[in-house]
């Protein structure tokens, strides 16, 4: 008689057919084999914060994913023929486009320099007021045009004593919930862009304050 026992399977796993037979000696040596291989249409985009990294990062924007039984889980990835690092498939998203990360861009280079000319605090009357400045410049060292979002934030008060007004954001897309501010623009080669960063503070002269406020974000290790 056949005994049958019950195992545990999870619904995040698939299962693939193998098509090409492999020879795999009996070593006990753990190999790898290729299960099988799709070409998908894929945009890409440089992202960067330079508030909090400087460095731009290369995302490939997939399309037709959803049918192809992808599994969560970490990815070795290679760009051009070598392999640059390890990335995440996030299966769990709910939008037509798989973002993937291909790790740190060194030819785009992003600088956020303080304007100490255009920075400055004083008091008026009983309330103190700070005025901060940043130029952002994006430079692309690559041989083909980009597409490039950049992220930064105006603070936000929530406080009725302490007044937050913008000076100039360069034209950004604002999210006056949080503050977050994108760029969003296509770069030539070789080309120089510069966005322009300045808010004033305004609050009373014996209270104390923080300015900086930072979000996480979740991203590849490389």
């Amino acid at each position: 008689p056949i005994e049958y026992q019950q195992i545990q399977v999870s619904e995040l796993s698939a299962e693939f057919d193998i098509k090409n037979p492999y020879n795999i000696p009996s070593d006990s040596k753990p190999y790898l084999v290729d299960i099988t291989a799709y070409t998908l249409p894929a945009t890409y985009q440089h992202f960067c914060v330079p508030k909090i990294d400087r460095d731009a990062f290369l995302l490939a924007r997939i399309t037709g994913w959803e049918d192809l039984d992808l599994v969560e889980g970490p990815a070795n990835v290679y760009y051009a023929g070598a392999y640059i690092g390890r990335s995440y498939i996030d299966t769990r998203s709910t939008d037509d486009t798989l973002n993937l990360s291909l790790g740190r861009d060194r030819k785009v280079i992003v600088t956020r320099t303080k304007q100490k000319d255009l920075t400055s605090s004083k008091y008026i009357g009983v309330n103190k007021k700070e005025s901060y400045s940043y130029e952002i410049t994006v430079k692309n060292n690559r041989k083909a045009p980009i597409n490039i979002q950049i992220e930064d934030q105006i603070p936000i008060s929530k406080q009725g004593d302490i007044t937050v007004e913008i000076l100039d954001i360069s034209n950004a897309e604002q999210d006056i919930i949080t503050g977050n501010l994108k760029w969003r623009f296509q770069m030539i080669p070789d080309e120089n862009k510069k966005i322009n960063l300045s808010f004033s503070i305004k609050y009373p002269k014996n209270k104390s304050i923080g300015k900086k406020k930072f979000r996480s974000r979740s991203a590849a290790r490389f």
